[in-house]
Parts: structure tokens; C-alpha cells; sequence
């Protein structure tokens, strides 16, 4: 709900730029879509450990990846009908502050975005097998997220030095795609090559967090620490 007030608030009371209404019809929704990776599956994970109950989790008859994504889905759905009412709202409320300009590109992108979600956050659940203070790790990564991706504002109101960092992390492309999509604000990269770039860190990131996490929960019942926190 706090981003609900937190968009209200930039829609009713914030200049009516494209740079605030990028923060009031995108920004909530990067960091609900991003908490579901995080949180939905990541988080979960974590909860069936402290709870005892991963290894019987991971001993069910299915692969443990569907599983985790199950997870993610349900997760998945909430936030989707969350956002949805919520953007209406804003929408009736903000005198049509919330763009959407291209909606083929805009689903396009959001689609890389969560092939990139899901595999960043199926590596979180297996960090969760070796993290003993996973819950700190998620929130400074949430937060970092919130900063350096431009999920508030584009990454061009970001100082010189952090830019750097915010180039080099993947979300910051999908993000900034959506964005383009949304409110026909300038790319990062041409319009094509960027495009290029997310595709291929969308599949990337699928591919590390597969292997990553077979290679961590392998390792972990070697050690016997799957359900240890």
C-alpha cells in the first residue's frame, strides 16, 4: 500500500514533467514488479527455511525451480491486480498524469523485464542457502535497485559517478525501455541497440540464475545445510 500513497502524493502535488510523470506512472510499478523477484521468491525461500520446512519443500515430487516459480506467480498476480486498480486511480485522480503511448513496446519490454526478474530472482533463493543474513542483503539490494536503475527518476538526474554504476546493471535497461515505451522519453543506448542489449541480458540473467542456483543447492545438500539458516 505505501506505494499506492507514494504515487498518489507525486500525481496530486509534483510539477507535471515528463520527469515526474515518469516517477508517478512507472516508478511504483519497476518497484512492486521488482519486490516480487526479491520478496515473492526469494523471501519465500527464506521462509520455508526458517520455518524447517525447505527440505521437505525441495523433497516434493517436481522440479524445485517450477516450484520457486509457482511462488513467484502467485506473487506475480497480486501485484499485477494491485498496479492495475492502482494506475486507474492515479489516473482519474491525476488528470491523466499515467501515459502508456505504446503499449506493444511498453509489453515487449516489460516481458524482458520479467524473464530478467525471474532469473535474478531464482538466484536470490539460492543465495538464501548460503546467506545467513539474508534479509539484510534483499533490503540493501531493493534499495540500491531504487536508486541507481532509474526506477524513480531516469538515470541522466543521477550524479556523474553513480551513472557508471547504473549502466552497468541490467534492470537499468528494461527499465529505461519501458519508460521510452510509456512516455517516449530519450533511451540510453539508440533505440535498436538497446533493445539488442535487453534482449540479450534478459536471457542471460535467466541462464545465471539457473545455473546458479542448481549449482548452490547441489553444494548445499554436500554440506547438509539446506534447511540450516
Amino acid at each position: 500500500m505505501w506505494f499506492f500513497f507514494f504515487a498518489l502524493g507525486v500525481t496530486l502535488f509534483a510539477p507535471t514533467t515528463p520527469t515526474t510523470k515518469a516517477a508517478s506512472g512507472g516508478g511504483f510499478i519497476f518497484i512492486t514488479l521488482f519486490g516480487t523477484a526479491v520478496w515473492g521468491i526469494g523471501q519465500s525461500v527464506r521462509n520455508e527455511q526458517t520455518a524447517g520446512t525447505l527440505e521437505q519443500f525441495f523433497l516434493a515430487p517436481a522440479n524445485r525451480v517450477t516450484l520457486i516459480i509457482g511462488r513467484w506467480a502467485r506473487v506475480f498476480l497480486t501485484s499485477t491486480l494491485i498496479i492495475g486498480y492502482t494506475t486507474v486511480v492515479l489516473y482519474l485522480l491525476g488528470g491523466g498524469a499515467v501515459q502508456l503511448l505504446n503499449p506493444l513496446l511498453f509489453l515487449f519490454s516489460l516481458g524482458l523485464y520479467e524473464v530478467g526478474l525471474i532469473g535474478f530472482g531464482i538466484l536470490m533463493a539460492g543465495l538464501t542457502m548460503r546467506l545467513k543474513s539474508y534479509n539484510t542483503i534483499s533490503n540493501l539490494i531493493f534499495f540500491g535497485y531504487i536508486i541507481l536503475t532509474g526506477a524513480l527518476f531516469p538515470i541522466t538526474l543521477i550524479p556523474t559517478p553513480f551513472r557508471y554504476i547504473s549502466m552497468a546493471i541490467p534492470f537499468t535497461y528494461f527499465i529505461d525501455l519501458m519508460r521510452h515505451a510509456a512516455l517516449d522519453s530519450p533511451t540510453i543506448l539508440p533505440e535498436i541497440t538497446e533493445y539488442i542489449v535487453a534482449l540479450l541480458l534478459s536471457i542471460s540473467m535467466l541462464i545465471v540464475g539457473f545455473v546458479a542456483f542448481n549449482k548452490i543447492e547441489e553444494e548445499a545438500r554436500v554440506r547438509g545445510s539446506i534447511a540450516t539458516s
